[in-house]
């Protein structure tokens, strides 16, 4: 598809390039895809935790904040030690994380590559116990669970903060779709507004995919999938971590 004129005779890009430049820029080069992936991924997890685990999250830790004091105030229904686990595991993970991205070499590239090597270590045994685990699960699989996955978006969160992608929190969508509303947009093929609405649809369908991942076949199908999603971002960014282009470096 060829580029359009646009107003004053200037030329607006084609939608095919537009696409483009939202997932693939100069300034981040191919990290925002590999981010959508981990958004996608983050939609997975959190379908995952609500359903099986105790209803608890394992990436929005707002959430936890509240039903830690809704079991406090003893309301019913909700588990304050699960919550309280995912909060301390996922914390934990962030520690871990920030660690992780800091003996990276200064190259955004290898800090998303070890970290998902990080999540990958997390995720192989959580995607063997609940294959290996009769549902509904005992009470002390859930624990290991949540553990195991609020240390892994701990760590992803660490990864968002270290490699200062706008738009691209892949956890945290608050903040997304606020700007999203709030921002004044150059038009619908506005790179920043486009980026946000991927995020959001990443997310999304990440929840469904997990949604129905759980509801057709199992919780282990789910994070079977998850596990997928961690390994393809692992091979795409071992192979740009070896770029030595100006977008690798620390923000």
């Amino acid at each position: 598809m060829t580029a359009e004129a646009g107003p004053a005779g200037r030329r607006r890009p084609s939608v095919g390039r537009t696409l483009r430049d939202v997932v693939i820029d100069d300034r981040h080069g191919p990290l925002p895809a590999l981010l959508l992936a981990l958004t996608v991924l983050a939609g997975v997890v959190d379908a995952v935790s609500i359903a099986g685990l105790d209803h608890v999250f394992v990436a929005a830790q707002t959430g936890n904040f509240v039903l830690i004091g809704l079991g406090i105030a003893g309301i019913g229904g909700f588990s304050v030690v699960a919550s309280a686990v995912s909060l301390v595991s996922f914390l934990a993970g962030a520690l871990a994380g920030s660690r992780i991205c800091r003996y990276s070499g200064d190259h955004r590239g290898r800090a998303l590559r070890n970290v998902t090597v990080f999540k990958a270590v997390l995720a192989t045994p959580a995607v063997l116990i609940t294959l290996l685990s009769s549902d509904p699960f005992h009470a002390g699989v859930r624990i290991v669970l949540t553990i195991l996955l609020a240390v892994s978006m701990g760590s992803q969160l660490a990864l968002i903060r270290y490699l200062k992608v706008p738009d691209l929190m892949t956890a945290v969508m608050t903040l997304t779709m606020t700007g999203a509303l709030t921002d004044h947009a150059s038009g619908p093929r506005d790179l920043v507004l486009l980026r946000r609405g991927m995020a959001l649809a990443a997310f999304a369908a990440g929840v469904i995919a997990g949604g129905l991942l759980i509801r057709l076949v199992s919780i282990g199908a789910a994070l079977a999938f998850g596990l997928a999603i961690i390994v393809a971002v692992i091979l795409a960014s071992h192979l740009v971590s070896r770029t030595p282009a100006p977008w690798a470096a620390p923000r």
